[in-house]
């Protein structure tokens, strides 16, 4: 047996996400460019980010500019675990 073609069932998933939203947002009378998504799976995350979709890994680190601590960041595209769960609610 096969592995399972991982992009393509994230192609579909994005396709059936993105109608949704655009759904929701036709409905209410939303800017869909003012509407975040974000989901989580066993996988790991997967956000649409400003700078497009990520799945996270946060695996990076650096220090906070006043000397006070860290945070992980994405070694992907550089978004802090912190500022992440603040977006996300999580």
């Amino acid at each position: 047996m096969s592995a399972p073609d991982f992009d393509e069932l994230r192609r579909k998933r994005d396709v059936a996400i993105a109608k949704a939203i655009n759904d929701l947002c036709a409905e209410k009378g939303w800017d869909t460019n003012a509407v975040s998504f974000h989901a989580s799976g066993l996988h790991g995350c997967y956000c649409a980010c400003p700078d497009g979709p990520c799945e996270h890994e946060f695996s990076g680190w650096r220090e906070f500019e006043d000397g006070c601590g860290g945070e992980q960041i994405c070694k992907k595209c550089g978004m802090g675990a912190m500022a992440h769960s603040m977006r996300t609610g999580l």
